[in-house]
């Protein structure tokens, strides 16, 4: 078998020929030379993101001894080997009728091989440098819906230098291949293409990736952080799912029972059957009851008072602002007023670190909710209420799945209808934001006109504090600190969390505008409600942004509630706030002050990415989190490491099983409900 090479010797007089063992031994080496780079590169960006070989901060898995390490570079570069073998040898075959001599085809392979592993690293990495190393871009595709859109209209800035350098590339490749033709234009090569010894090389390497990932987890952490090794686990998985239920045998949602297509990862856990269809935690027992909310909602109940009430949803505004002060001056003093009158809660969380699940489980009071909930909105109006609703964003985003009757209120508007005012580069339904001076103005003309014979429940959702966090039409208060989106990086927390706080201080302003401006319109106090979606992480822990992470930065929430007889219990969350609420209009005290209500032994439960398919779930409690990882297949306790389940101390793999179950009977309930919405039984 000959192949094309760089590598050429004369075979008779008069001509240039490539012998057969010359051109095999070129191949080889350049495969090989390609495979040690890449191989290398991806070393040194493990080290530097996981600490895989010495261990370290953020490291769960990492190479322990010399056997170990030298298993992992043997095994990496023959998956980078077989991966741009194959690679080499397809783009070979396709570009011969172009014309071009087998030396630049193979040379066009061979750079398209490893220079695509390569370029997907430096993308990767800048990502990774820009979100935290715990950025899923699986898990970020859930959350929008597949919508790549939604990725790019936040990366865009940071993946513009990687794009003008990967254009200049191409152009370089391009040009070094098109010299390459012309220079063997007159080498003559005998023999076929190479197509054998790649796909040797190929079936080798994703063998060996298969049974090193089903033999080690640390190994296949490493090689699925990989970019070939990512694309064998693709090939090995299509190979290896037997059953056809979308799972194979290699990677972190891998199929428990290749055999059993009702048994994958996700699947909907029949309780007392004796089969464990998700793989996780055994069968759910025989006679688990219905998951159910912890408050029921009585919405129907009478209200012996109707109160105006304002509830303020703000976008990726941190907790920890309120009553705090940056260099010198006060971040929310309307935010602080507001909670010196009534209740400030010191441990308010989201379910969810991400706006459409957290909006959801807000409006409806429930976790496993179905579309067409009743909702906020519906108690209000059907106690006589008119209701409106001003947001910054789209509310559309997240679809009839996550709708909260948005176009049931009185009257409406979000950032649609002043796309023309936006201040974000893109109008996708998940970047589009107007400025709060938009819906502050939109508030104000409907609160002076709005009918003073019936009472008000006026919703106003703010987004400037949403990434990337300023805009032009932000004021100094406590900052002048303005960080373009592109100099958003590790280095420069400090003027990130300078840019943050002054456009939260703009933010409680408006509210307190707000709040000036019904008191004025109507001639009463309103109650008051003031969150957030979510919280954000500004390169705490090395995260940036929410949606990705079940920490303090990202999940804590404001709570503040004033003139309003509620009950918040602690630790409280995002769907304990319609039942409290509700029971706070029923209450004929209303001057009752609002207050805590300890928890007890009860625990919120919080979860990272769809409801129906988590990468992470966790109970808070008064001592942390307790946490399951989808991903890796292990749990930590608040101050524990992570481990695998069954080598958790008894405790533990209780709290596990708890934790476990709780998701299945939701999970249970929820498949329930959707199919009774879709009609299917």
């Amino acid at each position: 078998m000959s192949t094309g090479s760089l590598a050429f010797s004369r075979s008779e007089p008069g001509s240039l020929a490539a012998p057969r063992h010359t051109s095999v031994r070129g191949w080889a080496f350049m495969v090989t030379a390609a495979a040690v780079v890449v191989t290398a590169v991806d070393a040194v960006l493990l080290e530097r993101s996981k600490g895989y070989f010495r261990g370290g901060f953020l490291s769960i898995d990492h190479l322990e001894g010399p056997g170990q390490t030298v298993g992992f570079v043997a095994l990496s570069l023959l998956v980078d080997a077989g991966l741009i073998a194959v690679v080499l040898a397809v783009v070979s075959q396709a570009l011969r009728v172009t014309g071009l001599t087998r030396q630049a085809r193979v040379l066009a392979g061979l750079l398209v091989g490893a220079g695509g592993l390569l370029a997907y690293d430096a993308v990767t990495y800048q990502i990774l440098r820009f979100l935290g190393d715990a950025f899923d871009l699986g898990l970020m595709l859930d959350l929008v819906d597949g919508r790549v859109s939604e990725i790019l209209a936040v990366l865009w800035a940071q993946l513009a230098g990687p794009a003008v350098v990967a254009i200049g590339c191409l152009a370089v490749a391009a040009s070094v291949v098109g010299v390459t033709h012309r220079l063997t234009r007159h080498v003559k090569t005998n023999g076929r293409e190479p197509l054998a010894l790649p796909a040797l090389l190929g079936v080798a390497a994703a063998a060996a990736l298969g049974f090193a990932a089903t033999r080690s987890d640390v190994l296949e952490n490493g090689l699925l952080r990989k970019p070939a090794g990512q694309a064998m686990a693709a090939l090995v998985n299509s190979v290896t799912d037997v059953d056809r239920d979308g799972f194979g045998a290699v990677g972190r949602s891998s199929d428990p029972d290749a055999w059993d297509a009702s048994v994958y990862p996700y699947a909907v856990d029949v309780p007392g059957n004796g089969r464990d269809e998700d793989g996780v935690g055994g069968d759910l027992p025989a006679g688990t009851t219905p998951y159910e909310d912890g408050e029921p909602v009585d919405a129907a109940a009478p209200w012996p008072r109707t109160p105006d009430v304002l509830l303020v949803v703000l976008e990726s505004f941190r907790a920890d602002l309120l009553g705090s002060t940056f260099e010198g001056k006060p971040v929310t003093p309307a935010l602080d007023a507001i909670g010196s009158r009534g209740y400030s809660s010191p441990a308010a969380y989201s379910h969810n670190g991400y706006t459409v699940q957290s909006r959801f489980h807000l409006f409806t009071g429930t976790l496993a909710g179905r579309p067409g909930s009743p909702t906020l909105i519906d108690d209000f109006k059907a106690h006589g209420y008119q209701v409106a609703y001003f947001s910054g964003q789209d509310e559309s985003f997240g679809g009839p799945q996550y709708d909260i009757g948005f176009s049931r209120v009185d009257a409406h508007s979000d950032a649609r209808a002043d796309r023309d005012r936006r201040y974000s580069t893109s109008s996708t339904p998940g970047s589009l934001g107007v400025p709060m001076s938009v819906v502050e103005k939109r508030v104000a003309d409907f609160v002076g006109k709005a009918a003073a014979d019936r009472p008000l429940l006026l919703c106003v959702n703010f987004y400037d504090t949403h990434f990337p966090y300023t805009h032009d039409g932000i004021e100094t208060i406590t900052s002048s600190t303005r960080l373009a989106r592109q100099s958003i990086v590790p280095g420069e927390r400090n003027r990130l969390w300078a840019t943050y706080v002054n456009t939260a201080s703009n933010v409680d302003r408006a509210i307190g505008r707000v709040l000036d401006g019904l008191r004025t319109a109507r001639g009463r106090e309103p109650g008051v409600i003031v969150t957030s979606d979510h919280g954000e992480s500004l390169l705490d822990e090395g995260f940036l942004g929410h949606g990705y992470g079940l920490n303090e930065a990202q999940t804590r929430v404001p709570l503040v509630v004033a003139n309003l007889p509620m009950v918040v219990p602690e630790p409280f969350v995002q769907s304990e706030l319609r039942p409290a609420l509700l029971a706070a209009m029923r209450e004929p005290d209303g001057a009752r002050a609002p207050r805590a209500r300890p928890r007890g032994e009860s625990r919120a439960f919080q979860y990272l990415g769809d409801l129906g398919r988590p990468r992470q779930l966790a109970f808070l409690g008064p001592g942390g989190r307790f946490i399951y990882d989808f991903r890796s297949g292990r749990a930590k306790a608040p101050s524990g490491d992570w481990l695998p389940p069954e080598k958790l101390p008894k405790p533990e793999r209780e709290q596990f099983l708890d934790l476990i179950r709780f998701w299945e009977r939701i999970h249970l309930t929820r498949h329930s409900a959707w199919r009774r919405t879709d009609g299917d039984g």
